[in-house]
């Protein structure tokens, strides 16, 4: 449970599946995909009423995402949330005005998985790291993929370079036990 906040060792998990360039491009792409259409899915869900308005449990998904990603890092957590409300809001009134909406989102949301297992097949030659924590890889995918943007963009250089070197140590490792 220590290492649940501890940015550094999050990322270093999720790098130690996602180093090649072309396989963080594919996901890049479509975890956030990923991550609209599930909170978009989730909308069809209600939950209690709250002082005369209904929530739902893709709002609620963005509330504890968005909280999680604060508690993980402020200052990522701050480019984070407000992304998280945005999704939960655009998918409340997307939902109400698109007809077949919840169907399209399936499907993006099934070929954003196939496309991320394939480029795990091809480019990673490994299985994703959803079968090792489903849990850890579910929730930090999407922080992952925007502190991937923030390191290309020069944010935090000290962070990266020890988050690369831990995670190619690891799947140096991995490839010696296979």
């Amino acid at each position: 449970m220590s290492n649940v906040f501890n940015l550094e060792k999050q990322l270093v998990f999720y790098r130690s599946y996602h180093y090649e360039t072309l396989n963080v491009l594919v996901h890049s792409v479509f975890v956030p995909t990923i991550l609209f259409t599930t909170i978009g899915i989730l909308e069809n869900v209600p939950l209690a009423p709250v002082n005369k308005q209904v929530y739902n449990l893709g709002n609620f998904g963005c509330l504890i995402y968005g909280a999680f990603y604060l508690l993980l890092d402020l200052s990522g957590g701050l480019i984070a949330a407000p992304i998280m409300f945005l999704i939960g809001y655009a998918n409340t009134h997307l939902i109400q005005s698109v007809e077949n909406y919840t169907y399209w989102l399936t499907v993006l949301f099934v070929v954003s998985w196939i496309a991320q297992f394939i480029s795990h097949a091809v480019f990673e030659k490994r299985a994703p790291a959803l079968l090792d924590n489903l849990v850890q890889a579910l929730v930090l995918a999407p922080f992952f993929v925007l502190y991937e943007g923030l390191f290309q963009l020069g944010y935090r250089t000290d962070l990266k370079q020890r988050v690369d070197a831990t995670a190619l140590k690891n799947i140096q490792e991995f490839k010696k036990r296979s």
